[in-house]
């Protein structure tokens, strides 16, 4: 079977590796069809330490977040060339601001967003006609702070996304306990802030990541520091309205624990949570009529501090990255209960904390 042919049944995934400086690199992996064993396609050494990843719709190009120094930050575009299995770096840009870990792109793949944790800011670039990044449009500071002692004295951006209408977007600021809406010129990548777009956490609930729902006007949140999922459903254009929230644990579980990622099955049937500390997978059964969601397992990540999740787009796998057990494991899924089946893992993966499926 050819590479590239491998894209279609969802078998090649992309894995994010620092360490140091000197241990950087983006991983190119083809999973085999017995579902059992892998295949290294390609490395590709990196002078800075990749975060985050995310792939154009048309998957010729992957932009990464990435951290320099604690001075500095970048995001750079490679170019995917699945026949010759190379990954040519095309450009990189400044991130605008330190500790980049997430980027995003708009639904048309003509700008991408990137937030910068450490400095509370999160830029605009546009994406040229090579895929490569042009100079920012835009750079726009967070401010304010929450009542964690360490986590929470000055603004964290930690995650950036455009709405599914592309209209808006939604700025995930975990040290004000926050998400901040601004609306979205999708000709200009133009962003301006909405009067009465915040939407407030409970103090020292540390917010993390955001998912849309695939199919409805239901948007999840989950937070690090308190370990929950909110439920919010979209009205009046951006505006978040609370449903619900419920543990990302079990409640009888009083180790410490720091969740970290969602994931939502294409069909929009599951939502899973990655918690670390406890080193779980959540299993939720999501509501066809209003999105609230039933707490159903939770399951061993089969490592030590999951990371990131990642579900392909037939639904049949999801990948967990465990950073501090240096693997990453694969459950095959069942689409009817949503319960996950360790099939596979990678060993000696250095400090992954991204893999998705390409």
């Amino acid at each position: 079977m050819k590479v590239a042919d491998d894209i279609n049944e969802n078998r090649l995934i992309i894995a994010c590796s620092f360490q140091d400086e000197n241990s950087s690199d983006l991983k190119l992996y083809q999973f085999d069809k017995s579902g059992k064993g892998f295949e290294l396609l390609l490395q590709k050494k990196m002078p800075f330490n990749p975060i985050h990843i995310v792939f154009s719709q048309n998957r010729k190009f992957i932009y990464s977040a990435c951290s320099h120094s604690s001075k500095s930050g970048y995001i750079t575009a490679h170019e995917i060339d699945l026949e010759k299995q190379t990954l040519t770096l095309i450009n990189s840009q400044d991130s605008g601001g330190l500790t980049p870990c997430y980027v995003s792109l708009d639904l048309a793949n003509r700008f991408l967003l990137a937030a910068n944790y450490s400095s509370g800011t999160f830029r605009c670039f546009p994406i040229q006609d090579n895929g490569g990044l042009g100079s920012s449009i835009q750079t726009v500071q967070h401010h304010g702070q929450s009542v964690h002692p360490e986590r929470q004295t000055e603004p964290h951006i930690h995650c950036i996304l455009i709405d599914p209408s592309n209209y808006f977007v939604y700025a995930v600021d975990l040290g004000a306990d926050q998400i901040v809406s601004y609306t979205f010129n999708s000709n200009t990548g133009e962003i301006n802030k909405i009067h009465d777009g915040v939407t407030n956490l409970p103090p020292g609930a540390g917010p993390r990541h955001l998912y849309f729902h695939p199919k409805y006007p239901w948007v999840y949140l989950i937070t690090e520091l308190s370990n929950r999922i909110h439920c919010y459903k979209i009205a009046e254009g951006s505006k978040l309205i609370e449903t619900h929230q419920l543990s990302t644990i079990p409640e009888n579980k009083n180790s410490e624990s720091f969740s970290a990622d969602i994931a939502i099955d294409p069909l929009g049937l599951f939502l899973y949570t990655s918690n670390r500390g406890h080193d779980c997978i959540s299993i939720f059964c999501i509501s066809q009529i209003d999105g609230t969601l039933e707490y159903l397992t939770t399951v061993s990540a089969e490592g030590k501090y999951p990371w990131s999740l990642d579900i392909n787009s037939t639904g049949d796998f999801l990948i967990v990255t465990n950073k501090l057990s240096n693997n990453i494991v694969f459950f095959q899924r069942n689409n009817e209960n949503g319960m996950l089946d360790k099939t596979a893992e990678l060993l000696d993966v250095s400090c992954t904390v991204t893999a998705k499926f390409l």
